[in-house]
């Protein structure tokens, strides 16, 4: 049956549409990318662009939006500091848009070096900004708000951040939860741009009712309130940002200015010749249906022929490819088009008794342990986290930690998740028309390394057996497919298509994307069978 749901320009499919090519966020100034990112602010709003599904073939490449992104330097309008001042005051915002010189490089760097990416962010404001702008209102919050989540996630529904804050406003689990977002091992509503901005919003509203200052808020979502109120302390009382400043960390005082040049390049973004990346095809309009079982989007996409990828796009929220069952049911966006045909087939939808098997991410068992690490020369508290697939957070906790600074020859606890994969029943399922087997010594020529053990000093015990002419570390599951001569390689915690490319002699991240084409319309997860074609 048909849940009724508002009925809005797809907001969701945005993620499908919004990205252009990788090259259109790299703008060729003297100044090389790696230099450029030199601002933390910077560096995370790239790498949540970077990492947004790129669907580079949905857009109209055409000769207006190159022309506009590959724009001379000297083509592009030069405006003085009087008339960005002026520009800044026209901007009808109850939260202030000082101009100051920081301001000023962070509006050069936007207009003038990230060009794709703002193309980018003007193509998902047209999907976004209603939304948001509709919830904002409801809650009697400033309208320009609607400009936090370029600066949060650069209109990314399904960006993670290395602290595990996720979707477009980047909240915290504690702060989902908070605020009543259901988020489990299927259904992450961080990812839903509705339920995460009406979250947001109320965390904003709670977050002004104590500082009364908009700019205090936006430091103190960015870095806590905690943080805030110590830099106050500090600063001699002052509530005030630029006074406070120089008592916050390096990335929340690049926060505000962020913001504020944000805010204008989008409200200015014309004058600066500018274009908005445009989809190729129209938008649907989407509508929710009412799922009231456990169902795979893939047996959805199957039973009534809507594209996988689509149908992901339009549900960030389902994150393991599987609607649980709940008591109330599960609310799936569907384009309005496919609605008379979930109708007709909606007993073969909610009957996935076969395919739930066949069609969802293998389940693996998960178990852990407790490791002491020694720490080695130039480690940093991040790159350890990020090594083992826990967060910085977690090891401070561990160790009783009051600060983030180790030092070489320092022994640290970490509790770590181990996975077996290979007793996952999940796993045969998934190889059950396949002709598979484990390698052995004596079936194929040369040899590949397979980590199976994590030892207490922090170094990997190994074990070799020989297959194919691969070279493969870090690696729990290796398969092979005889009728492919291929490996099936399972993703795991941690895993990115670099670590993986990089494991494999002669493999690269676009080989990987070319033989594996779902990959070239989202990142991998946890679960993922891999081809490897050798």
């Amino acid at each position: 049956m048909i849940h009724k749901f508002r009925t809005i320009v797809v907001l969701l499919f945005a993620s499908a549409l919004i990205t252009p090519a990788y090259s259109f966020y790299n703008y060729n100034f003297t100044d090389s990318a790696k230099a450029s990112c030199i601002d933390p602010v910077i560096c995370r709003l790239d790498s949540m662009s970077l990492a947004m599904f790129t669907r580079d073939k949905l857009f109209v490449n055409d000769q207006a939006l190159s022309s506009s992104i590959y724009m001379p330097y000297e083509s592009i309008p030069k405006y003085t500091e009087d008339e960005i001042k002026h520009k800044l005051k026209l901007i009808p915002s109850v939260i202030p848009m000082n101009y100051n010189t920081t301001v000023k490089q962070f509006i050069d760097f936007f207009a003038y070096k990230r060009r794709g990416l703002m193309s980018s962010c003007l193509a998902n404001s047209q999907i976004y900004f209603p939304v948001i702008e509709e919830i904002l209102d409801k809650k009697g919050l400033p309208l320009e708000l609607k400009y936090l989540p370029i600066v949060e996630s650069a209109f990314n529904p399904v960006a993670v951040s290395s602290a595990g804050a996720t979707g477009l406003w980047q909240l915290m689990y504690g702060t989902g939860t908070q605020y009543g977002l259901n988020i489990n091992s299927y259904i992450d509503e961080r990812r839903d741009p509705i339920k995460s901005t009406e979250a947001a919003a109320d965390f904003l509203k709670r977050l002004y009712d104590f500082y009364g200052d908009w700019q205090l808020v936006l430091a103190a979502y960015n870095s806590g309130p905690g943080t805030v109120n110590k830099a106050i302390a500090r600063a001699g009382g002052i509530k005030n940002f630029w006074a406070i400043a120089p008592y916050l960390p390096a990335e929340t005082r690049s926060y505000v200015p962020t913001y504020i040049a944000l805010s204008y390049v989008m409200s200015y973004y014309q004058d600066y010749k500018l274009v908005s990346a445009e989809p190729k095809r129209e938008l649907y309009a989407v509508d929710t249906v009412l799922i009231t079982a456990k169902v795979s989007l893939k047996h959805i996409s199957d039973v009534i022929g809507i594209p996988i990828d689509e149908l992901q796009f339009l549900n960030p929220s389902v994150k393991a490819g599987v609607i649980p069952l709940t008591d109330k049911g599960v609310g799936l966006n569907l384009p309005i088009n496919y609605f008379a045909l979930f109708v007709s087939r909606q007993n073969d939808i909610m009957n996935d008794t076969t395919q739930i098997i066949q069609n969802i991410a293998p389940i693996m068992a998960a178990s852990t342990k407790t490791i002491w690490y020694k720490v080695k020369n130039h480690e940093t508290l991040a790159k350890i986290a990020a090594h083992y697939n826990v967060t910085e957070s977690a090891i401070k906790k561990w160790n009783k930690l009051k600060n983030s600074y180790v030092y070489a020859g320092e022994k640290l606890k970490l509790i770590i998740t181990t996975y077996n994969t290979t007793s996952s029943a999940s796993y045969t399922q998934a190889f059950a028309n396949k002709v598979v087997e484990k390698p052995k010594a004596d079936s194929l020529k040369g040899q590949i390394q397979v980590n199976t053990a994590v030892d207490t000093s922090g170094t990997d015990s190994t074990s070799t057996d020989t297959v194919s002419t691969a070279t493969v570390k870090d690696t729990n599951i290796i398969q092979l497919d005889k009728s492919c001569n291929c490996f099936y390689h399972v993703v795991q915690p941690g895993d990115t298509l670099w670590s993986i490319a990089k494991h494999y002699e002669g493999v690269t991240i676009d080989k990987l994307k070319a033989d594996n084409k779902e990959l070239q319309s989202r990142p991998i997860k946890v679960g993922d069978i891999i081809k490897i074609l050798m």
